[in-house]
């Protein structure tokens, strides 16, 4: 897979109507960061060769491939470039060095150094990714060949869902507003507020000092944004189902070996056998929205 391009983005508004967090956040990333799956919580870490469950439309953790015996070798990460969003340049963030005294700074201190972000309009968003690196597996052919077999022997169910490829950060912020005159200051780290000051600056060197009508703030490092998950292609089931017969209960017990031409298949073909499963078919891990 070629690296991910990642670039300053404006995205629509999309109405009046405040939406919650999830939905903000979801919007503002989707053009960029199409066909990835969103880390949600925020704080959720998702690591390569996690398994996931579908449960009542929701996703759950299922363990992970290792927990099956299934190996999963990792290609080297590549990296790309930091992802920097804010709706229709609505956010407006001014920087206070630490020593300086700035008009609008109600709580920071003359020796703090920091921020103060503030939004124009509902349901916008600033967002800052750093230190991006994707990484994934590298042998596919093989994790597509071990899974027509423990399907043939009923040890996987269909359904599941295992995670191939995934986007790290070194830091982030992510910023929403719930209503018009939204306001974050924030407090940046002593050794960040020496410099000329970016909004990077901003990304995980930070605290909440103070916030007004703000729908999501969150920083952090070393999060997981952005990751790929693959699962058993409907279609070639069907054609399993078709050329051979249903599964039977006890398959796996009676030691019947997998046809050799669906083993080959997998090796050659690996994407005949396993398919990318569209973010559209996501829904937020847990019960809640809130992060």
């Amino acid at each position: 897979m070629p690296p991910v391009l990642c670039e300053h983005t404006s995205g629509p508004h999309t109405g009046d109507a405040m939406k919650d967090s999830y939905e903000t956040y979801r919007d503002a990333v989707r053009d960029v960061w199409k066909g990835w799956w969103l880390a949600w919580p925020l704080s959720r870490r998702v690591e390569l060769g996690d398994v996931f469950a579908s449960v009542d439309g929701r996703v759950r953790q299922a363990g992970t491939l290792a927990d099956r015996g299934i190996a999963a070798d990792l290609r080297p990460g590549t990296p790309c470039n930091d992802y920097t969003y804010d709706t229709q340049g609505s956010a407006s963030v001014r920087f206070k060095p630490a020593g300086a005294v700035l008009d609008g700074f109600g709580v920071l201190g003359a020796a703090d150094a920091g921020a103060l972000v503030e939004f124009r309009q509902d349901n916008a968003a600033l967002i800052v990714y750093t230190g991006l690196t994707e990484t994934g597996l590298r042998n596919i052919p093989e994790l597509a060949a071990t899974l027509v077999q423990r399907v043939w022997n009923d040890t996987w169910d269909p359904s599941l869902l295992a995670v191939t490829d995934v986007v790290t950060a070194a830091s982030g912020i992510i910023v929403t507003a719930a209503q018009s005159g939204a306001f974050a200051e924030v407090r940046l780290r002593a050794e960040v507020g020496q410099g000329q000051l970016q909004l990077a600056h901003l990304s995980g060197h930070m605290g909440f000092a103070d916030a007004k009508h703000l729908g999501l703030k969150w920083t952090s490092t070393d999060a997981t944004p952005f990751f790929h998950v693959v699962r058993i292609r409907k279609d070639w089931l069907g054609r399993l189902k078709k050329d051979y017969g249903p599964r039977q209960t006890g398959r796996g017990a009676a030691a019947v070996s997998v046809p050799p031409l669906l083993l080959e298949e997998a090796h050659d073909d690996p994407g005949a056998v396993l398919e990318t499963v569209p973010p559209q078919e996501q829904s937020p891990f847990g019960a809640s929205h809130s992060s």
